[in-house]
This record gives C-alpha cells, structure tokens and sequence, in this order.
C-alpha cells in the first residue's frame, strides 16, 4: 500500500474522521473483484483476476497493481519499455440453457419454454502510455456470441447487446494522477474520455464481469484518497450505447413500444458505439475505512437523468439514487457483514398505444449478509445474505399512481443473483431473496463454490425482475400479472469450480438449477403490443431450468 506522510494538523483529520462516522454511511464488503480494493497494510497482496476480460495492466493510478502479473506478458516478451503497457486477453465461454422460464413465442403462446446454447468470446487490447503523471489509455474490445439463437425476439435468447458488441473501444481518457499532493498526503486522480466504473458494492454502477459486453461513460471522473482514512469519487458522464442498437420499433406497433429484434444484430455487422447525449448520468461516493474499530462505511448518491435520442427511445428516468453501506471485510478466523440500503426517487415515463405519462417512481432495496470464515486448511467460509427490492404494487397505468419497482441503473446483477449472459435469472428488481453461500480451496489453485437462493417476489402482482422486467425493456411489460400466480418463483442452487493454471491460464466450470415455483410456471407474460398488457401469463411447462457453462481465460 502507498501512504504518504502529511503536513496537515492532526484535528483536521480527526475532524474528517468523525463526520463520516457520525452516520452518514452504510457499507458493504468490497468483493475481490472490484476494480479498486481499499488499501491494506504491508506488504502488499495480489488477488487472481477475474474471469474476464478485464486486464492485469488496468493498474490503480493510486494504490497501483492489484492482480498478479501473468506469467506469459507482452512486455517482457516484447522487451517495452517501463513507460508503454500492452496487454492482450481472452475469454471463451460455453454455455447452455435448457427447459427455460423464459416464453419462447409471442403471448399469448401455445407453448413457452425451451433452451438455447452459444460460445461467448470476449477479447480485449490494453495500451497505456505513461507520462510522468499523465496517462494515456486506451482498450479495445470485441465481443461475440456464436451459435446462439439468431432468430427474432420470439425465440428465447436472441442475441442483444448484452452479448455482443463487435471491436469498438471500451475506453479511451487521458488521466493525471498524483500520489501525495503537496505533500499533504492525499492521493487525487482525474480522469476525462471514455471510461468503465467500478463503484462502492458495484450493486449500482459497475463494470460487469460475467455479461459478455460492458457498461461504458464518457465524461469526467475525480477521486480524492485519504489512502487508509477516507476516499471519495465524484463523477459527471454520457452513458455509451451500444451499436448496432437491437432495439426496434414492431412492424405496425406502438412507436413508443420497443421490442428486441436480433435480426437486426449480426456477428461482424460492426458500428460504432456512441455516447448518449440526451442522457446524463453522474454521482458521488464517500467512503470511509476503519471509522468505528474495522468497520467501513459508505454514503452515495446518484442521479440519471435519461432523454430520448435517435435510435434509442428511453423511459425518461429521472431519478435520484441515495444509499448507505456499513461492512467489514472477511478475515481468516473472524465474523465479517456486509448491511446496504437504496432508495430511489424521482419520474418514469410510461409509454402505451393509449397514454403518455410521466408517473411519479419511489423503489427502495437492500442487502445484508453475514458471514465467517474459518481458520482452518482449505479456507472454508460460509454466509448468510438476503436481498429485497420493491415491485410495482399497482400494474395499471392510472393517473397519479406510483411506480415501485427498484431500478438497478448499471450495477452488476452476478454479483449477488448467480449467472447471467443467456440464464440471467434475476436482478434486483421485484425479488425477496434470502440465502446462503459457502467456499472453500481444496488447493492452492483450486476455488470452490456453492450457493442456495430461495425467491420470491416482493410484489405478486407486479412481473418477474428478471426475464420480462429488465429496467432496459419496453415499459408495455410492466404489470403483465394479475397476481392470481402467487409471488413463490422458486429455488436456485449452483456451483462453480476455478482451477488456475497458472496467472496467464485460467479455467471454470459452473451449474445453475431452477426448481420452479408457481409464477416460474404459470406467472410470465411476455408481451408485443398493449393489446394484452395486462394478460395473466403465459405457463413454461417443461422440467425445471439448468444452465451449464465452462470458461478459459489467457492473460498476456
């Protein structure tokens, strides 16, 4: 860890200390995933990347290198210079769906269910020049899916944009970055262009890991680091949308309505991404280590200000995102927690064959978990976690009514939910979710996982968060329920296994099943027009849903 010595009084820190321990914060764990790991005490430590593109060579201005360098580099092969970084990564993943809960024909179907497979490839250049304090950084990324559904939006899974985008630049900025300013001890760091974010939890803001694409912004970033006291990110940016743009208006629908048409998105029909400018999406986040003993905690708030632009009409979200996170990170033979509470405030904008309204939105969500890790060989740690987020209780579109279901805005849903890609059961929206986890290292190269979730809804008659609900659908798919199929969806178990080669190889395995509840079998409805917006569903009979996938990562 990088800390500096400081010439400011010792009451001017106790001082910024006991603010943010006076109750601003709520904090959840950071996860060995995160893009930015609070600093720890000597000597440093270096976590095994990600499974996924997300480079070694993307080190933290501040606190440096976090992941360990792959054995196999291009900088010592090519013999570059300390000033120019390259790295060179790829992720391919197989993966398969069968007895889907997901409708695979248009309501109202005959039939609903089926499965689906594809090969996820993701591939990522990373060039950065370093000068002095300045950097210039660019990575270039190409993302495929092949062999999956290539029909149109009434089959399960056609391709979109949350698996493909085809060799564009995920970011591209120009940054200064100063370790200790003035001499006063504190770390700042600007950053201006096109960027990814990780930010607190990743829960709102992150750059997925799993999910084939990324969520990407263009616009200005500036951290303030207290190293082991305090840092605080501040952030003013365009959202990038990804292009080709699979969202289309039905031939003959509403033109308010949007529907997925895959045909529209072909591997190799490559188009640049651009930033949306209609749309402003910035926030800031507190966060404070060690204020009270070891716990950490948060204060965030966020504000997305979306607008309709060409090619890409919008609900017109208008809202206000605060939160708070209090947790304490897990350690050998110690209790570790994680409590985290959003709220969410503001308009949404509805739009039917019939009316065009602005309706006023207030969704709330939280996270608690508990865990405990052992002191014993193998590294076995257990916890419990539960995970709430409001539904709509109305699905009619009447006049002064409240929207209630909790938009996730451009968090990560793995995290917490399992996988995502073509299973992509849940997210956090509508969902009252407890369950448990448990890991453990047979070897030293070898990673363990097992996770149970119960679910429901939290609110019967609003749609599933998952499948049908997804904050970046049409509206017209909101309240396609009457209620009348309970809010039981169901159980989900899983496993995964990582086993690393070494740091430049790395493999994994995993399996996700769904035993269906009552609204998993008869509570989904999927609908193309308004003219059956409020249809009670359409049933996916079958067996319940397995997803199976298996990865391989090379780091160069």
């Amino acid at each position: 860890m990088i800390k500096r010595q400081r010439n400011t009084k010792v009451t001017v820190s106790n001082a910024i200390k006991l603010m943010i321990a006076g109750g601003l914060s709520i904090s959840a764990a950071k996860t060995l995933q995160a893009a930015e790991p609070a600093p720890v005490t000597p000597p440093p430590t270096y976590t095994r990347a990600p499974m996924a593109a997300y480079n070694f060579a993307m080190d933290d201005a501040l606190l440096g290198n976090s992941y360990e360098k792959p054995v196999w580099n291009l900088h010592d092969t090519l013999h570059l210079p300390d000033w120019l970084t390259v790295g060179l990564e790829n992720r391919t993943r197989y993966e398969s769906l069968s007895d889907t809960f997901k409708p695979s024909q248009k309501s109202p179907a005959i039939k609903a269910g089926g499965g689906d497979q594809q090969i996820a490839l993701q591939s990522n250049l990373w060039i950065q020049a370093k000068f002095g304090k300045f950097r210039i950084a660019t990575e270039f990324m190409d993302a495929r899916a092949l062999q999956s559904d290539a029909g149109t939006n009434t089959t399960p899974n056609p391709p979109n944009n949350t698996m493909v985008d085809t060799a564009d630049f995920t970011q591209a900025y120009a940054s200064w970055a100063d370790q200790n300013v003035l001499y006063s001890g504190y770390g700042v760091e600007i950053k201006a262009g096109r960027q990814t974010m990780d930010l607190g939890s990743r829960r709102l803001v992150a750059r997925p890991i799993y999910r084939n694409t990324v969520n990407n912004f263009t616009g200005l970033r500036i951290r303030v680091l207290d190293y082991d006291r305090w840092q605080f990110n501040a952030f003013g940016t365009m959202p990038v949308i990804r292009y080709p743009n699979y969202l289309t208006t039905p031939a003959g629908g509403d033109p308010n309505l949007i529907a997925p048409n895959a045909n529209l998105l072909v591997n190799g029909n490559q188009q640049w991404d651009k930033e949306d400018t209609q749309t402003f999406f910035s926030g800031g986040i507190l966060e404070g280590y060690n204020v009270i003993k070891n716990i950490n905690s948060e204060v965030f708030l966020y504000n997305l200000n979306e607008g309709d632009s060409t090619n890409n009409p919008t609900r017109n979200r208008q809202y206000f995102t605060p939160g708070l996170r209090f947790y304490i990170r897990p350690n050998k033979g110690d209790f570790d927690f994680v409590a985290e509470g959003m709220g969410q405030f503001g308009t949404v904008q509805y739009n039917t064959s019939v009316n065009n309204q602005q309706q006023n939105h207030q969704a709330w969500s939280e996270h608690v978990e508990a865990g405990y890790s052992f002191n014993l060989p193998m590294n076995p740690r257990f916890l419990l976690e539960y995970d709430w987020a409001s539904g709509s209780k109305s699905s009619k579109y009447s006049k002064g009514a409240t929207d209630g279901r909790f938009d996730p805005l451009y968090g990560a849903s793995d995290l917490d939910f399992g996988s995502s890609s073509i299973y992509s059961a849940f997210q956090r929206s509508n969902i009252n979710s407890p369950g448990e986890r448990f890991t453990f290292a047979p070897r030293s190269d070898v990673i363990v996982s097992l996770q149970n979730r119960t679910v429901w809804l939290a609110s019967s008659g609003d749609c599933w968060g998952g499948p049908s609900c997804s904050s970046a659908v049409s509206p017209g798919l909101i309240g396609n329920t009457k209620g009348t199929s309970g809010s039981y969806v169901g159980d989900q178990i899983g496993a995964s296994t990582r086993y690393n080669y070494n740091s430049s190889f790395n493999i994994e395995a995993g399996w996700f099943h769904l035993f269906k509840g009552q609204f998993a079998k008869t509570g989904i409805s999927t609908v193309s027009s308004t003219s059956n917006a409020n249809a009670p569903g359409v049933s996916t009979p079958g067996g319940d849903t397995n997803y199976f996938y298996v990865t391989s990562q090379l780091r160069f």
